[in-house]
Protein backbone atom coordinates (compact mmCIF):
# COMPACT_ATOMS: atom_id res chain seq x y z
CA UNK A 1 0.00 0.00 0.00
CA UNK A 2 1.69 3.21 -1.14
CA UNK A 3 -0.44 5.46 1.09
CA UNK A 4 0.59 3.53 4.19
CA UNK A 5 4.27 3.99 3.46
CA UNK A 6 3.77 7.69 2.79
CA UNK A 7 1.99 8.10 6.10
CA UNK A 8 4.84 6.40 7.86
CA UNK A 9 7.38 8.60 6.12
CA UNK A 10 5.49 11.70 7.26
CA UNK A 11 4.59 13.03 3.78
CA UNK A 12 1.88 15.43 4.94
CA UNK A 13 1.81 17.43 1.67
CA UNK A 14 0.71 14.33 -0.22
CA UNK A 15 -1.91 13.56 2.39
CA UNK A 16 -3.30 17.09 2.40
CA UNK A 17 -3.55 17.57 -1.36
CA UNK A 18 -2.35 14.71 -3.56
CA UNK A 19 -2.96 16.79 -6.73
CA UNK A 20 -0.27 19.30 -5.80
CA UNK A 21 2.36 16.61 -5.53
CA UNK A 22 2.22 15.68 -9.23
CA UNK A 23 3.27 17.77 -12.22
CA UNK A 24 -0.27 18.15 -13.58
CA UNK A 25 -1.43 19.72 -10.36
CA UNK A 26 1.53 22.09 -10.34
CA UNK A 27 0.77 23.11 -13.94
CA UNK A 28 -2.87 23.75 -13.02
CA UNK A 29 -1.86 25.89 -10.05
CA UNK A 30 0.63 27.85 -12.19
CA UNK A 31 -1.97 28.37 -14.90
CA UNK A 32 -4.36 30.00 -12.43
CA UNK A 33 -1.79 32.56 -11.35
CA UNK A 34 0.06 33.01 -14.67
CA UNK A 35 0.08 36.34 -16.48
CA UNK A 36 -0.75 36.64 -20.14
CA UNK A 37 2.27 36.71 -22.42
CA UNK A 38 0.71 39.36 -24.64
CA UNK A 39 1.11 43.08 -24.25
CA UNK A 40 -1.93 45.23 -23.63
CA UNK A 41 -3.37 46.70 -26.84
CA UNK A 42 -2.19 50.25 -27.34
CA UNK A 43 -3.89 52.15 -30.18
CA UNK A 44 -1.78 54.40 -32.36
CA UNK A 45 -1.85 58.15 -31.89
CA UNK A 46 -3.41 60.35 -34.57
CA UNK A 47 0.05 61.50 -35.61
CA UNK A 48 1.32 57.92 -35.99
CA UNK A 49 -1.75 56.87 -37.98
CA UNK A 50 -1.49 59.92 -40.24
CA UNK A 51 2.19 59.25 -40.98
CA UNK A 52 1.56 55.56 -41.66
CA UNK A 53 -1.41 56.37 -43.93
CA UNK A 54 0.66 58.95 -45.86
CA UNK A 55 3.39 56.39 -46.44
CA UNK A 56 0.80 53.80 -47.48
CA UNK A 57 -0.49 56.18 -50.18
CA UNK A 58 3.00 56.30 -51.71
CA UNK A 59 3.81 52.64 -51.32
CA UNK A 60 1.77 49.69 -50.04
CA UNK A 61 4.93 47.63 -49.49
CA UNK A 62 7.99 48.73 -47.55
CA UNK A 63 11.62 47.76 -47.77
CA UNK A 64 13.30 46.87 -44.51
CA UNK A 65 15.30 50.11 -44.59
CA UNK A 66 12.21 52.26 -45.13
CA UNK A 67 10.32 50.38 -42.42
CA UNK A 68 13.14 51.10 -39.96
CA UNK A 69 13.13 54.79 -40.93
CA UNK A 70 9.38 55.06 -40.41
CA UNK A 71 9.47 53.17 -37.13
CA UNK A 72 12.09 55.59 -35.78
CA UNK A 73 10.21 58.66 -36.95
CA UNK A 74 6.86 57.66 -35.40
CA UNK A 75 8.36 55.97 -32.31
CA UNK A 76 7.08 52.45 -33.03
CA UNK A 77 8.91 49.17 -33.39
CA UNK A 78 9.64 47.93 -36.89
CA UNK A 79 7.41 44.94 -36.10
CA UNK A 80 4.49 47.26 -35.31
CA UNK A 81 4.99 49.10 -38.60
CA UNK A 82 5.21 45.83 -40.53
CA UNK A 83 2.00 44.51 -38.99
CA UNK A 84 0.22 47.85 -39.49
CA UNK A 85 1.02 47.67 -43.21
CA UNK A 86 -0.15 44.04 -43.40
CA UNK A 87 -3.42 44.96 -41.71
CA UNK A 88 -3.85 48.04 -43.91
CA UNK A 89 -3.41 45.98 -47.09
CA UNK A 90 -6.04 43.52 -45.84
CA UNK A 91 -8.37 46.41 -45.02
CA UNK A 92 -7.95 47.77 -48.57
CA UNK A 93 -8.58 44.33 -50.05
CA UNK A 94 -11.76 43.95 -47.97
CA UNK A 95 -12.99 47.42 -48.95
CA UNK A 96 -12.39 46.69 -52.65
CA UNK A 97 -14.26 43.39 -52.36
CA UNK A 98 -17.23 45.07 -50.64
CA UNK A 99 -17.33 47.81 -53.29
CA UNK A 100 -17.37 45.23 -56.10
CA UNK A 101 -20.22 43.36 -54.43
CA UNK A 102 -22.13 46.62 -53.92
CA UNK A 103 -21.67 47.54 -57.60
CA UNK A 104 -22.81 44.12 -58.78
CA UNK A 105 -25.93 44.15 -56.64
CA UNK A 106 -26.74 47.72 -57.76
CA UNK A 107 -26.58 46.61 -61.40
CA UNK A 108 -29.27 44.01 -60.90
CA UNK A 109 -32.87 45.18 -61.16
CA UNK A 110 -34.88 43.40 -58.52
CA UNK A 111 -38.12 45.31 -59.31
Amino acid sequence: MPWATRELEGDTATQADPLLSNSKGENAANWLTAKSGRKKRCPYTKHQTLELEKEFLFNMYLTRERRLEISRSVHLTDRQVKIWFQNRRMKLKKMNRENRIRELTANFNFS
